[in-house]
This record gives structure tokens, sequence and C-alpha cells, in this order.
């Protein structure tokens, strides 16, 4: 169902008839998937919906997964991506939480229609947008999508943990024995969002992170830091001796290799309390829980030495996000409020040039390691080219001067010097007249996060 919805531009011109949009589809070897066209319908819009004229877009692993392993694309055009900000120039007349005007951010639901970042205009559900606080700029509000929503179902849906104990006025009230939460890969962006919400729930908190990123993870919170390239027997070692064997809960955010390890962790080991003169609690025998976001363990537990079992558990937004607007508005809610009293701090950004051409190169740098860790690559869809001349030279946008007085509190991110950028690569693709003339098949296993 449709409706006759509030439609307006930020200067009460009419929207053209069609927008600019990054196409993701299996085409024949050698062929490029993606594609940018001009000339993209506008999505329709239902009740409880809203139109979101999009300014920034984030990459996430998961845009290139499902391309290189055709997971949700086929042999039709779809508009993939999923996190962005932009501003509310559409609301459905069952929408009351937001108005024309509004900044917001959002992860987009991949699997509906309309919906994808990659585009101009798309839509979503009202129960599934956040607002964006005055504080921030589009381009720190589009790192928060995936991971932050990430890191809260995992948190308060997968491990239980009740909502309400995250408190609306960010109190950190920590216990001095209060529980630990094993978190590996913190620099990572769902990891940083994990770090800050465990914090604020009043966790003791251990990190692994490259040594480049320590200092940035000890300010989000983290309580210890570890060496992520140490051994693993080591890294064992210092983590039960910092908590005492004693980690119920952990969130891998790496691979298959790092979460068997936390499994270690959760376990407890017999022979290292003995060694250690460790007296073993009555509780004990709680299953530790173990949430596996790119990758199951693999190795078998030795269970002789075990101190209590542990449950890994899957995560899933389709069974508890999308479509579920009484938990997603709920979290919403907390998040808005704690970025407005700014609790909640987003992730570093690295802006990719040229826009929604430039997507596809990023992509290809965040599929081959070649982002520095801690960082989200942002493109501005404003820097988005009218057309690719033979040369491969890009030509500006017409309204390339949107986005930079998009809000009078619109600031550019500062960068951390402190921090290696991407290597620049050499491309061998180029986009002529909508004709795609060389493209390398790559090839590797990689985990694919299926949320």
């Amino acid at each position: 169902m449709t409706t006759t919805a509030t439609i307006v531009d930020e200067v009460e011109k009419p929207r053209p008839k069609v927008h600019r949009a990054l196409l993701a589809q299996i085409r024949p070897t050698g062929q490029s998937p993606w594609h940018l066209t001009h000339a993209h319908s506008h999505p329709p819009l239902r009740p409880d919906q809203v139109l979101i004229k999009t300014s920034y877009v984030a990459l996430n692993p998961f845009d290139w997964q499902g391309v290189a392993f055709k997971y949700g694309i086929g042999e039709g055009a779809k508009v993939m991506g999923r996190d962005g900000a932009g501003k509310i120039v559409g609301v459905g007349e069952d929408v009351k939480n937001f108005k024309l005007g509004d900044r917001v951010w959002f992860c987009a639901n991949s699997s509906a229609s309309h919906t994808g970042a990659f585009q101009e205009y798309s839509v979503h559900f009202a129960a599934e947008v956040g607002h964006t606080p005055d504080h921030l700029s589009d381009q720190e509000a589009a790192t928060l999508g995936t991971g932050l929503i990430t890191a809260g179902v995992a948190l308060f849906r997968t491990l239980g943990i009740p909502l309400e104990a995250l408190k609306g006025d960010g109190r950190t009230a920590r216990e001095k024995n209060a529980a630990w939460m094993l978190i590996w890969g913190g620099a990572g962006i769902t990891g940083v969002y994990l770090i800050q919400l465990a914090r604020l729930l009043g966790y003791r908190i251990i990190c692994s992170a490259s040594p480049v990123n320590h200092e940035y993870i000890r300010s989000l919170g983290a309580d210890v830091v570890l060496d992520r390239w140490s051994d693993s027997n080591e890294l064992l070692k210092q983590i039960r001796e910092v908590s005492k064997d004693d980690v119920r809960i952990a969130v891998d955010n790496v691979g298959s290799t790092t979460a068997t390890l936390c499994q270690e962790v959760l376990r407890g080991s017999r022979t290292w309390r003995e060694q250690a003169n460790f007296e073993t609690h009555n509780d004990d025998t709680a299953p530790g829980r173990l949430v596996p976001l790119a990758g199951s363990p693999k190795v078998a537990i030795d269970e002789t030495d075990a101190v209590r079992k542990v449950d890994s558990l899957r995560i899933s937004f389709s069974t508890t996000f999308y479509g579920h607007p009484d938990f997603s508005r709920a979290l919403l809610e907390r998040f808005d409020d704690l970025l407005k009293k700014k609790k909640l701090s987003p992730a570093r950004s690295q802006l990719v040039p040229g826009g929604l051409y430039g997507i596809e190169k990023g992509l290809d740098d965040l599929r081959h390691g070649r982002v520095q860790g801690g960082f989200k690559l942002v493109a501005r869809l404003a820097d988005t080219p009218t057309e690719i001349n033979i040369t491969g030279k890009r030509e500006r946008a017409a309204d390339e001067g949107e986005g930079e007085a998009e809000h009078v509190s619109d600031k550019r991110v500062r960068e951390d010097q402190g921090e290696a950028s991407a290597n620049p690569i050499k491309r061998v693709k180029k986009s002529i007249s909508g004709k795609q003339v060389e493209s390398p098949v790559e090839s590797g296993k990689h985990s694919v996060i299926k949320v």
C-alpha cells in the first residue's frame, strides 16, 4: 500500500523524476558487477515509512561480500549499501516521530526494495531510522549504521541484556568487581560501539587491537588492551591473569580463528587455576556466552580442562531489528538520547573520492585490507561525477555544492595524523559511457556475515 505523503526538497524545488544510484548485478565474467546510473526511479512510500535524501554513505564488508559471493543479488540490477545519513524529504501519514527536514542516519534493510544506501533517495520504515543530533555532521552520522545496530542487537537481543540497563543519562556506575566482557577486534567499527555500550552498561572491558589503535581503544573505555598479533597462548595467559579466569561474555569481530580463542577464554582452564593456586567459584558452572560475528569457532575444546561450557550464539537482524518495530524503535530511542548527550561517539572516518562512482574502488580497498583499522570509509554523494570521459577523468556533478552547507553545525571530521591512510592502487577498470572495459577476476575465501 502506498500513500500520498508530504514530499519536499530543502529549497522547495520539485524533485527530479529520476536520481543517481549505484547498481549491482551478476554480470558475465570479466565485467564489473557495479554500474552507476543517473536514471534510477524514485521509490514509493508507505504510510509507516519516510523518504530520505542521502548526503553521505558508508562502506561495509557486507557490501563487497554480497557481490563477490552472489549473496542477495541476481541478474537484475539492485541498489546495495547499508549505511547512510541525510535528511527527511517525505513522511508517511502514520509517521509521528519524524518531520520534514529532520537529519537522520540509517542501517538499510538490504533485502527490501528501494532501501539500499547507494542512491540519492531511499525509503525506510520510520521505526528503523535514527535522529542525527546537532553536534554531529552527516559524515560522522553515516558511520553509525551497521556498527551501532549490530552492537545493539548483539548485546540486547542475542546476549539478552535488558535494554533498560542502558541508562539514558549515560551513567557508568561500575562496581569494583564488575563482570568482564571480552571484545576481540576492538578497533573494528562494531567493536568501537561495543566498547562504548559495554562501558555504559557497567562492564569491565578487555579488548584486542593492533598497537597503532591502542590509545584510541582506551579512550573509548577499554580497561585492558592487548596486542592482537601476540602469540595466542600468551594472550590466553594474559586474559586469565587479569580477569582471574572469569570472563563470561565475549564478542568476536574478526573470524573463526579468533572466535576459537574467545571460546577458549570463556571455557576457563582447570590447569591454569591449579598452577595459579586459584579457587574455583561455585557459580563457575554457568555457561559462557560467545557472539561470533565474523566466523564460528572451528577447533574442538578439550572438555577435560574446561571449567564451564560455552554457548555460541548467532546474531540475526531479520528476527530482531528489521520488521520488529517494538524493539528497533526502543533501541533507536536509547541511541538517540545517548548521542544527543554525547555519551556515544561516532567512529573515525576517511572520505572516498568520487561519491557513488568511488564506492567500487573503496570496496576493493576494504576487501583487500588497504584501509586502516578503526576507520570507516565514507562517500559524499555530492562528489558523484555527472559522467566519465574517455580518459577516465571524473567530471564534477552539477550539484556539487550540495552537502557543503547542509547544516549549520556540519564540520569536517578531523583526521588522526598518527594513523596511516589507505594506499592508492592502480585501477584497471574504467566505465566509459556505461561500458566496462576491463576487470580482473579476484578469488579467495572470506567470511560472510549474514544478518
